[in-house]
């Protein structure tokens, strides 16, 4: 989205007989500072609707800063990162509504087999979480090494009495617990659980739970924090901006 405040400039410089060069300092230093405003607004609010968001998210955002010849400044989210899901993409349904992009290990657990089609993943009651409440990535490193080794645990073989005896051979080889995919006693919700060796009370926990298309509506209003910061500081940050450049002039 685009905010123009050429509007604005032209009525605080409608009486003045100040030349382009400071108006131009002016434009391009109250654009940038307005930005980096926005910028600092819109990881505020970052913090009020995600719980426990991360220093990767919070540092998701960046500012262009305007210069002489492109008065522009923009507030982006990054979009690109080496080993990681960029910013500009799993946050888009939290700015856009729609459906949620698979993350890289709900990949990693359709390509092995685990995932059916159509799926995401939430963490179950038996999931290690970790301090901003996102799955323990030990704990799914370990999940995916399990269905690389035992491929019959998938939801594909599990669901015939085949792939269920050669799940419990695989049982066999696989000391202290288990993994599988399934739904046990066809009303708990589909999954991955953790099966502890012995079978007691508490020894089916859920890992992993499936839902069917993550769908998000709109939390995080980009737009309006924008908006409202240019709408509440460009006006001040230009008239400083101005007096500086009137200062240096002199």
């Amino acid at each position: 989205m685009t905010v123009n405040v050429g509007p604005a400039i032209q009525q605080l410089t409608a009486f003045t007989a100040a030349g382009k060069k400071q108006i131009t300092f002016a434009t391009r230093v109250a654009l940038t500072r307005t930005a980096q405003l926005a910028s600092a607004n819109l990881k505020h609010e970052m913090r009020d609707i995600f719980r426990s968001p991360t220093p990767y998210t919070l540092s998701s955002l960046f500012v262009r800063p305007a210069t002489a010849k492109r008065l522009e400044a923009e507030v982006k989210l990054k979009d690109f990162a080496a080993k990681a899901t960029p910013a500009a993409t799993y946050l888009a349904p939290q700015i856009k509504g729609g459906t949620r992009p698979m993350k890289r290990f709900e990949r990693a657990m359709q390509s092995v087999g685990a995932l059916p089609p159509g799926y995401r993943i939430v963490p179950g009651a038996g999931a290690k979480l970790d301090s901003y409440g996102n799955m323990n990535r030990g704990q799914i490193v370990q999940i995916l090494a399990y269905f690389r080794s035992f491929p019959e645990a998938g939801y594909k073989a599990n669901m015939t009495a085949q792939g269920r005896a050669k799940l419990a051979l695989g049982n066999k080889k696989r000391a202290g617990f288990r993994y599988f995919v399934g739904r046990p006693g066809d009303r708990a919700p589909l999954g991955v659980y953790q099966s502890m060796r012995g079978g007691g009370p508490g020894s089916l926990k859920p890992v992993m739970v499936f839902v069917r298309w993550a769908l998000y509506h709109k939390n995080f209003d980009f737009t309006y924090v924008v908006e409202k910061t240019v709408e509440k500081e460009f006006d001040g940050q230009f008239k400083r901006a101005f007096a500086e450049a009137m200062r240096t002039a002199r």
